[in-house]
């Protein structure tokens, strides 16, 4: 996956000026690239250089390319490439709380030597060429990604691994789908057939239109659901070792349930989207990742699936709600993003950062749930996308 950096040299736009930005000149580690093809070469003059373009989501951006020293906290540090932004549109770069975007994709890169993740593992600063998310379901739950291994303490059971199918993405074959335990019988023996992406870049279950309109039938969610119960929802999927398995979620791991007036309002977490130029696939987003700790190894090209171990939701109160279509933090006297990325520096498990003599390291990150917060978060506390 490609860094991408909003420039100090990017002053146009709006949407650079209002977050931190990334000054070669200020640093003694950097070096300007002329081309993408040779990831080194410094260009001749201002004019004989790549200026590349980049779709992100909604919006888009331009920038040249750089290289410099890229740090993971402040132990895995390596050289690499990437993409210094000297434009970006307002949507959604504008109204970020984010600064910039990493991907963590093993090979959609701009050019071999782009993808950060790569250059780290090179560098032989990991014990293995492994990363780890855990997502809290709230805004004070937190968030971590973890390098060079897996945190056992943020599983509620074991690792089931999956072989990656498509190299360019964290991409993986279902056998079905299933709600309420019974398949659907999506048809899924042909080659290249219900394939699904993980991404943690997207907040929904995302799939083709007529499967989530499938999902919304059998579910059968309706916007009032007073007093109403719900099936669960199952990915099935064939391990490595070529057992079935079912990575089922519970009707509040995939919908949200608000109490309104004596009236309960529910939401439920997908929405249709067209064919990437890929074929129909279906994206697992933040309510998927959630329910799943998830340890992605590029060494391997597995995916490893264990039910993440959430704190107890009796334990405090509600953190977050959904209202009127937006995601709102509880009164607190506390920041809440604050607070959560201080509980894991100081409580966490491996938050101390890193133990670099082992190659491996854990650190916060800012769990986002429709807004960040800027103020009084650590710079290395934001969710690589």
């Amino acid at each position: 996956g490609n860094l991408l950096v909003p420039s100090s040299r990017c002053r146009k736009s709006a949407a650079c000026r209002s977050h931190r930005t990334y000054s070669s000149a200020a640093s003694t580690s950097a070096a300007q690239v002329a081309w993408l093809d040779n990831s080194t070469g410094p260009p001749a003059d201002a004019w004989s250089r790549d200026t590349v373009h980049v779709a992100f989501g909604s919006g888009e951006a331009w920038g040249q390319l750089a290289r410099d020293r890229v740090c993971f906290g402040k132990e895995f540090c390596a050289q690499a490439n990437f993409l210094e932004a000297l434009e970006e549109s307002d949507s959604p770069f504008g109204d970020a709380h984010w600064d910039a975007v990493l991907g963590l994709a093993p090979n959609i890169s701009l050019a071999d030597d782009y993808n950060v993740f790569s250059a780290l593992v090179a560098s032989h600063k990991l014990a293995k060429p492994v990363f780890a998310f855990y997502l809290g379901r709230g805004l004070l739950d937190g968030a971590e990604l973890s390098l060079g291994g897996w945190q056992e303490e943020r599983m509620a059971s074991p690792l089931v691994w999956v072989d990656v199918t498509e190299p360019g993405y964290w991409q993986i074959k279902l056998d079905d789908v299933t709600v309420g335990g019974q398949p659907l019988n999506l048809g899924c023996s042909c080659d290249g057939c219900c394939q699904a992406v993980l991404d943690s870049g997207s907040s929904l279950i995302m799939g083709p239109p007529f499967l989530i309109k499938t999902l919304h039938e059998r579910l059968n969610i309706t916007e009032n659901c007073t007093g109403r119960t719900f099936p669960s929802l199952g990915f099935s999927v064939r391990t490595s070792d070529g057992q079935v398995h079912n990575l089922t979620l519970a009707p509040e791991d995939y919908m949200d349930r608000e109490l309104s007036e004596g009236t309960e309002y529910c939401w439920p977490h997908f929405m249709p989207m067209s064919d990437p130029g890929r074929g129909p696939v279906l994206v697992l987003g933040m309510p998927f990742l959630r329910t799943f700790y998830t340890v992605f190894d590029a060494g391997q090209q597995k995916v490893g699936f264990a039910t993440a171990k959430q704190p107890a939701i009796s334990a405090m109160p509600p953190p977050d709600a959904f209202v009127n279509g937006s995601f709102v933090p509880s009164s607190s006297t506390e920041h809440p993003a604050a607070a959560a990325a201080a509980h894991h520096l100081e409580h966490g498990p491996g938050t101390s950062g890193v133990d670099a003599g082992h190659g491996r390291g854990t650190m916060p990150l800012l769990a986002c749930r429709g807004a960040c917060y800027k103020a009084g978060v650590a710079a290395n506390a934001s969710l690589p996308k």
